[in-house]
């Protein structure tokens, strides 16, 4: 599962229940989205998704990464079929090595 997609299937809690159950919410693996008056405020992540997400980040900092994901978009466009984003990732890091 991607970071995406466990943001998208978290589960919302209040304040005062992540306060009343702590130590219960943060045994999990799963990302929880904390509320304020039903309002999400924070989300609250595993150290894996973390990882992964600062991983991503660096790596649209990395101007090969952009330009690979701006043509294969332009090549989806024209008909072409596509690769997991996850995939692409990992073929240009293994081209640095």
């Amino acid at each position: 599962m991607t970071v995406v997609q466990a943001l998208l299937n978290a589960k919302h809690i209040g304040v005062r229940d992540l306060r009343e159950h702590l130590s219960k919410r943060l045994k999990g693996k799963k990302a929880i989205v904390v509320t304020e008056h039903g309002t999400p405020t924070k989300v609250i992540f595993s150290y894996e998704d973390v990882v992964e997400l600062i991983e991503v980040l660096d790596e649209f900092q990395d101007r090969a990464a952009i330009e690979a994901v701006q043509e294969g978009r332009k090549e989806i466009k024209a008909g072409a079929e596509g690769i997991p984003v996850r995939r692409l990732f990992d073929q240009i890091r293994e081209s640095r090595m």
